[in-house]
């Protein structure tokens, strides 16, 4: 003779397993939440993509800097308009140097909806990797210089120390 477990609350019938409601609806409450953040980030990349834009051209500005330290040659940034940039080098900012993936004769264009608020200017670097306001790289900077950059209503902006060329 066998003898059954009789079945009570705590214990389900033989055979019979499964998730409680309390289980299901919290399952359902993480998922909708991971779900949230996860369409909030992908709609929302203007903080990334500001940065991104940015750091091009940090990256542009830290090249200049570092040829001009590494060669005989004085290299530089030149702000061209709102939405346009080059480096140049030899002092001479029809010179412009072809950054890869660059097509456009050396000028480089943007991000569609990017702006420099910063009006046209020049950063060149003399052989100290020293911020100058000329091309030629003779004339120091006397106080620091910001360029900032606008994309979908936010700001970033890039300062070039005075005596250094640090970029902060």
């Amino acid at each position: 003779m066998t003898t059954r477990t009789p079945h009570t609350a705590s214990t389900p019938p033989a055979g019979q397993r499964g998730f409680t409601l309390i289980e299901v609806v919290t399952v359902l409450l993480i998922m909708a939440v991971i779900t949230a953040v996860a369409v909030e980030r992908m709609f929302t990349q203007d903080d990334a993509q500001l940065g991104a834009i940015a750091a091009s051209v940090r990256n542009n500005l830290r090249y200049a800097r570092t040829r001009s330290m590494n060669s005989d040659e004085v290299f530089g940034v030149q702000i061209i308009s709102s939405t346009t940039y080059a480096v140049f080098r030899d002092g001479d900012t029809s010179d412009r140097v072809l950054m890869p993936g660059e097509v456009n004769n050396g000028i480089i264009t943007l991000e569609a909806g990017a702006t420099f608020t910063t009006a046209a200017t020049i950063i060149s670097f003399d052989e100290w990797g020293r911020p100058c306001s000329n091309a030629a790289g003779t004339t120091l900077r006397t106080a620091n210089v910001t360029v900032t950059i606008s994309y979908q209503g936010q700001t970033e902006s890039i300062v070039v120390v005075r005596n250094t060329g640090f970029l902060q």
